[in-house]
């Protein structure tokens, strides 16, 4: 029996178990329920679970027959606070949660890779470590697992592979592209601080929302002006609070956003420039600027070229020819996968989720979206015949 065979005759466990996390999410650092039931699994596949301290997550090694490379399949496995809309059979059993980013999908994937992996291990030049990260929707995940000591493990990792679902590419095919794939992205809070005062005589206050509505267009400058237009990055601010009463000029506004950039040198420079002009912006109005960034930042995610050719050359091997779709243009989302890719070279491709239902092409973080379950598959092969391909031979 080929691969192909025997990942279609295995297709019913994954969708079930695919349901069952689906039915069951738990939010960013609380996946206590899903960490127990992928530990479970993996025991009754056999592979050797890692010692971590974290609470949430999962590390397991697959050992080769012979000696080589390791490589890392990471994922994650943690649900988002949006209530489902999506009306399956199987929906969300928790109000307000759900898996509307696809990271059930991810976590099945892993599973059946490290099921199939482990069958064939004495064939093995090399071993495969999986890795089940917590807390990627708050970007804090991949931080917290290497603290726990996932990246300390014996035999380290050479090469990190990974995915995610992707509503906009077709059932079967996936997208993957050489170099930048998704963007680094920055939190941050700016604070303009004023005079308050009545609102009748402004010329005895210092307005902080006057000031905090130039410093907006003057942030945008960021992108237009200073940034190199080849380098692509995105300045948003999303929430802006001040003031309580309609005839009151208040002592403070408080704004946040975020700062994405596809290129680490022009992440840091963006991050320099959105601090000197606040600063600048504030002073020149007789106000006070302070930017805070808000944790640390995540770099972007971008691919290793050989590690992509690799991955291609397992698509067409296991799919067919015609299933590989270039990603001409960078994704400005972000994905802590990146922080993997600070200590070894690696690569995340897209795995197409629509079909010809409406709903399957609504996008990520969306409580209406549907994934199509033959997705799993595909995800099973792809990353499966990929380390047979790299690990299968001397």
């Amino acid at each position: 029996m080929d691969l192909l065979q025997e990942i279609h005759l295995l297709e019913e466990k994954m969708i079930q178990d695919r349901r069952w996390l689906h039915q069951n999410p738990e939010l960013s650092n609380q996946e206590y329920q899903t960490t127990t039931f992928l530990k479970q699994k993996l025991k009754d596949f056999g592979v050797s679970i890692e010692t971590l301290n974290s609470s949430t997550g999962v590390s397991a090694i697959i050992r080769g027959g012979q000696q080589g490379k390791t490589i890392c399949i990471r994922h994650d496995i943690d649900a988002l606070p949006i209530q489902e809309q999506s009306e399956l059979p199987f929906v969300s059993g928790k109000a307000g949660i759900s898996h509307s980013c696809g990271h059930d999908i991810h976590m099945v994937i892993a599973l059946y890779c490290a099921k199939l992996l482990q069958e064939r291990k004495d064939t093995l030049h090399g071993n495969v470590r999986i890795v089940f990260q917590p807390a990627e929707e708050t970007g804090t995940g991949a931080r917290a697992m290497i603290q726990a000591g996932v990246l300390k493990q014996e035999p380290l990792n050479d090469v990190v592979v990974g995915l995610h679902t992707h509503p906009l590419t077709s059932v079967g095919n996936i997208c993957i592209r050489k170099g930048p794939m998704e963007a680094g992205t920055d939190s941050f809070r700016i604070r303009v601080r004023g005079i308050c005062g009545h609102a009748a005589y402004p010329h005895n206050c210092v307005d902080p929302i006057v000031v905090s509505a130039y410093l907006i267009t003057q942030l945008q400058t960021i992108i237009s002006r200073e940034n190199q237009a080849v380098c692509p990055a995105v300045l948003t601010i999303g929430s802006i609070h001040g003031g309580k009463a309609h005839n009151a000029i208040p002592g403070e506004v408080i704004m946040e956003g975020t700062l994405r950039s596809l290129y680490s040198e022009s992440r840091r420079k963006n991050i320099k420039a959105l601090q000197r002009i606040t600063v600048g912006v504030c002073q020149s109005m007789r106000a006070e600027g302070f930017v805070e960034m808000l944790a640390e930042g995540l770099p972007p995610v971008c691919n290793d070229d050989a590690v992509v050719d690799g991955v291609s050359r397992a698509a067409d091997d296991i799919l067919g020819k015609g299933h590989v779709i270039e990603f001409r243009q960078p994704s400005m989302g972000s994905d802590d996968f990146s922080v993997f890719l600070e200590s070894c070279c690696g690569a995340q491709f897209f795995l197409g989720t629509a079909n010809e239902e409406i709903n399957t092409k609504l996008g990520l973080h969306n409580g209406k979206n549907i994934f199509d379950e033959r997705s799993i598959s595909v995800g099973v092969a792809v990353l499966t015949q990929y380390i047979l391909n790299t690990l299968g031979r001397k």
